[in-house]
Formats: structure tokens, C-alpha cells, sequence
């Protein structure tokens, strides 16, 4: 599934719950009218599905959140979200803040983890997605002020770290040795 199919996902899901959510509607207006109307959008889709629990995603830097592909669950500390085949989710929190991660989708609104509103980077209003399609789950960050993070490793297996981020935010790099050499015979 590309950006461009999660986009008119998205678009559809985003009037349903202007309807159905104040607390999403409020959240959505107060960040486009901040940001501009085409602010929120799909950026390049990674699959998690078909990976090892968990897979970690981090919110703005400080916020995790946990995905569990054995039981297709997105869950935090308060709450979890059950990822059903179809469906579209998407994660942000209220305007105004409360410290409280939301997860929507078409059948409740769920709060999933308590971020700490006295660090610098948050998460943002509408943070980010995860889109259920064809039995594969994929996450997309929505342009998000504060970037996302993905950790995880697929059951090929293969290690991955995936990064959203915006060009306002400066990552660091560190690079350390592997812990034991080679031993050559």
C-alpha cells in the first residue's frame, strides 16, 4: 500500500470522525487552522506487520506506544486499540493538551498513554496513522510537528529503525563498535 491509497483512506476517515468525535474535531480544525488545510497527509507507509513483538513506536520522542502483530493490538500504558482488517486509526492527542495519547477509530475513542506536557516535543494533534489492509498493518506518520520513531525487527529477521521526521528537528547519530570481532581460524 502506497501513501497515495492510505491519502484517500484518511480523507474518508477524517470527515467520519469530525462527525462522530468533538474531541476530533477540535483537534483537527485547531491544527489546520495553525498549520493549513493540506497539513495532514499520508508520508511514505511502513509495514509492521509480519513482525517479533513488539514493535516500538515513539511519538515526538518521549511518547511510546507498543504494537503487537500476534494479536494485532496497539497498545500504552491506559489503554489498548484492537487493529481490525479494513480499518484506519489514527493517534494525536487533545487540543487542548491533557497529557493523554488518543487513539480513533470507528468505533470508540481510546486513550492509549500519558505523555509528560512538560518536555519541549510532544506529540502532535493528528499524529500519526495505522491503516489495516489486505491482512497487512501499516504505520505512516501525517506530517506531525514532532516525528515518530518505529523499532522493531521483522520475523525474517531483520532489525529495523524507521524515522519520520520534519526538517525542524536535528537527529544525532551514534555509532558504536561491534561488541566482538571476528575470530579468523
Amino acid at each position: 500500500m502506497d501513501a497515495t491509497r492510505i491519502q484517500s483512506k484518511l480523507s474518508t476517515v477524517i470527515s467520519e470522525f469530525r462527525k462522530r468525535y468533538g474531541t476530533f474535531d477540535h483537534a483537527y480544525r485547531s491544527y489546520t487552522d495553525q498549520y493549513g488545510e493540506h497539513s495532514v497527509k499520508a508520508y511514505p507507509p511502513y509495514k509492521i506487520s509480519g513482525t517479533i513483538d513488539p514493535v516500538i513506536i515513539i511519538l515526538g520522542r518521549t511518547t511510546p506506544i507498543f504494537y503487537r502483530d500476534s494479536r494485532r493490538i496497539v497498545s500504552g500504558n491506559i489503554g489498548n486499540l484492537k487493529i481490525e482488517s479494513g480499518n484506519v486509526y489514527i493517534l494525536g492527542r487533545r487540543e487542548p493538551p491533557d497529557s493523554r495519547l488518543i487513539g480513533w477509530s470507528v468505533t470508540e475513542e481510546t486513550e492509549l498513554e500519558q505523555y509528560d506536557s512538560r518536555v519541549k516535543v510532544i506529540p502532535s494533534r493528528l499524529h500519526a496513522a495505522i491503516v489495516s489492509d489486505d491482512n497487512a498493518v501499516y504505520f505512516t506518520d501525517l506530517g506531525s510537528t514532532s516525528g515518530s520513531i518505529l523499532a522493531g525487527e521483522s520475523s525474517k529477521p531483520e532489525p529495523f529503525i524507521t524515522l519520520y521526521a520534519s526538517s525542524a528537528i536535528d537527529v544525532h547519530k551514534v555509532t558504536i563498535d561491534a561488541k566482538y570481532a571476528g575470530i579468523n581460524r
